[in-house]
Formats: C-alpha cells, sequence, structure tokens
C-alpha cells in the first residue's frame, strides 16, 4: 500500500506585462514555494508557457515531465504538461490527442476556433510496482465552449477506455471550466469516475477554484452574472475497476501572499492510495 499526492493546477501562463500585479515574474517564486510546500508526487499543469517550463527548471529539477499536448493558438498557445517525481515512478508510455473528430492530428472542432486536447502518461509506481496511467486536459470555457466539453468528455473518457489495459488505476487531472452540476461532470460520473473532492470528505459544496487574482473576494456570482455561485472547475478524478486506489484527502490550496497569487486558480491537491 503506498500514498500518491495529486495536484492540478492553472498556473495562467507566463505572458503577463511586467506591471501587472500578478505578473509571472512576479508569482513565479510564490507559485514554485506553493507546488514545493504540498510536495506533490503527480501534477497535471494546465496553461502551459515556455516561460514557465524555464522557471520550473531547477527549483522542480526533482521531477520528470512531458511538455504535452499543445493548444490555443499562437501568442496564447500553451500546454497541458504532466510532471512527476522521478524517483517515485518510471514513465512506461505517454501520448497525445485533441478535442475533435480528428483526435490523433492537430485539430479543432465541436465550435471552438483553435485546438484543445489531453496529454496522457502512464507510469510504473516504484513502491508498489504498479501501473496507472494519468490523464491531464483543459477544456473550453463560456456558453460556446458547451458542446467542445461535453463531446471532448465523451472522447477522453472512450481513449482511457482503450488505454485502460488490464483495470489499471486512473487519475484525471484538468481545467473543466464547468461545475460538477454540469453535462460535462456527468459523463465522467456515470462512467465510474470518482470525484475525489468528494471523495476525500468534503462538505462545502460551494467552494471555488478559480478566484481570478481576487482570493477571498472573488464572486462567482459576480463573474457569471448571477448564474453560479461557486466556480469549482478544477478536478481531480480517479476510476479504478480493480478497486485498488481509495481517496483519502483533497484540498484546494489557498496558499497567498495578497494581493500576490500563485495563479488565477488555486490548485487542487489529493491523496490517493494504491492498495496492494
Amino acid at each position: 500500500m503506498s500514498t500518491i499526492r495529486v495536484m492540478t493546477f492553472n498556473i495562467n501562463g507566463s505572458r503577463s506585462e511586467e506591471e501587472d500585479t500578478n505578473a509571472w515574474q512576479k508569482r513565479a517564486a510564490l507559485n514554485v514555494k506553493t507546488i514545493k510546500r504540498h510536495a506533490p508526487d503527480l501534477i497535471g499543469f494546465q496553461e502551459v508557457e515556455n516561460g514557465n517550463l524555464v522557471g520550473y527548471q531547477q527549483p522542480l529539477a526533482e521531477y520528470s515531465h512531458v511538455v504535452g499536448n499543445k493548444y490555443d493558438v499562437e501568442p496564447y498557445a500553451a500546454y497541458t504538461s504532466i510532471f512527476w517525481k522521478s524517483s517515485r515512478f518510471e514513465l512506461l508510455e505517454a501520448g497525445e490527442f485533441w478535442l475533435s473528430r480528428t483526435p490523433d492530428e492537430p485539430s479543432s472542432d465541436w465550435g471552438v476556433p483553435y485546438p484543445m486536447g489531453a496529454t496522457w502518461v502512464k507510469l510504473r509506481d516504484g513502491a508498489t510496482g504498479f501501473p496507472l496511467l494519468h490523464l491531464n486536459t483543459h477544456l473550453e470555457d463560456g456558453d460556446e465552449g458547451e458542446l467542445s466539453r461535453v463531446e471532448g468528455s465523451k472522447l477522453i473518457v472512450e481513449r482511457i477506455t482503450q488505454l485502460q489495459a488490464s483495470h489499471i488505476p486512473v487519475l484525471v487531472t484538468g481545467d473543466f471550466n464547468c461545475n460538477p452540476e454540469s453535462s460535462t461532470y456527468g459523463i465522467f460520473m456515470e462512467r465510474g469516475f470518482t470525484d475525489t473532492y468528494l471523495a476525500g470528505g468534503n462538505t462545502d459544496g460551494k467552494a471555488s477554484t478559480f478566484h481570478g487574482y481576487e482570493g477571498e473576494q472573488y464572486s462567482a456570482f459576480h463573474y457569471s452574472g448571477g448564474r453560479n455561485t461557486f466556480w469549482r472547475v478544477d478536478w481531480i478524478l480517479t476510476r479504478d475497476g480493480m478497486q485498488r486506489m481509495q481517496t483519502s484527502s483533497c484540498t484546494i490550496v489557498h496558499d497567498a501572499e495578497p494581493p500576490l497569487y500563485p495563479s488565477d486558480h488555486y490548485p487542487v491537491v489529493s491523496e490517493v492510495i494504491l492498495v496492494g
């Protein structure tokens, strides 16, 4: 039996102007400090840009990574990168696909004018010898992204089923840009996935993970024009047909040094137990 600490974190890129309060140059140290403080074994990053990768190279040297799927278009192109502790995991296989009807080539579809996609890795856990699959993604936001979120989630589940040989445990991280009552969330739940936030015993049904660099002052009600009272869009999901993966905790990380924040999203950290 071993515990794996998993983080999902939309880091909001590195393109901000230096005069911005939360420009990457100003928040990079806090961003790294937050990651190291919570010491995840696995990380699914969203909105990773080259400046972020350079900034992580030395302070996160204990991690191996795949840069992953490149999405959006220049100058806003970013990656769904996956990092893992080199001392803990062995990379077995890696890949990526796009959220479209031609998923094996860079492409856009379902009303989104630029590519969106997912990155996946198969890793062997050195503590147990078990393989596991980790998929990381970022779905389109807004009403115009609804069809893409739904169809893209169906595609993700389909690909996971293809990749989940011998019922190996699966972890899914991402910024899904929708709340848990959404059709997108329902697709995962109906297909046997577990929301680690709920499985971890959290009872705050109105917690937000996006905060727009406003921290405790953030109002989802204001941002959504009264449609949402919270915005928990960053999820860590699991699926394990052999019942070898159990959630022990899940935390929305509120680390900050106001007015400075690690990102405009709070990272989420879950601890899952692999049972032999």
